[in-house]
């Protein structure tokens, strides 16, 4: 178990006017294991949730084990959103993508450390999509997408 609070990817639901906030969310472990007390850093918002360990949403029997050496990828919000998404039926790599955490100087970006087998196994996803993508901008998108991967698998 995690201690203390810590930021994460999550995007605050609460709304805010018209609109859904989309700011990221800090957690922490209250009461025991089984809650789950969060706050929006952008709206305040805030709540507690229970029952998730064992659920569908616990992704923590995906986290990294053993002693790989973890490496530094960043991405930013529109590519989180794809990921996000291609990964909604595939839990072993939502975990990673779940793991990242907002930049603290640059809004908007997403700083996750993964394993380099972890880093290729998104870098397999970005690829299938690519080849999946006729729009011209969202292949762009995927191919920055795998560039920065290289780099983080790489080590540079």
């Amino acid at each position: 178990m995690v201690e203390g609070r810590w930021p994460t990817a999550v995007q605050c639901v609460a709304r805010v006017g018209p609109k859904t906030c989309g700011g990221c969310v800090a957690v922490w472990h209250v009461g025991g294991r089984d809650e789950i007390e969060w706050v929006c850093a952008a709206c305040g918002a805030n709540g507690v949730i229970t029952g998730f360990t064992g659920s569908e949403s616990d992704l923590s029997r995906y986290r990294p084990r053993g002693k790989g050496k973890l490496r530094l990828w960043g991405y930013e919000d529109e590519e989180r959103d794809v990921l996000w998404e291609a990964t909604r039926a595939i839990p072993e790599l939502r975990a990673v993508i779940a793991r990242a955490t907002p930049h603290d100087e640059y809004p908007g970006v997403f700083v996750l450390h993964a394993t380099v087998a972890e880093l290729d196994d998104v870098y397999t996803l970005v690829e299938e999509l690519t080849d999946r993508t006729r729009s011209r901008r969202r292949r762009d998108l995927l191919d920055g997408l795998r560039a920065t991967l290289c780099t983080a698998m790489d080590g540079f």
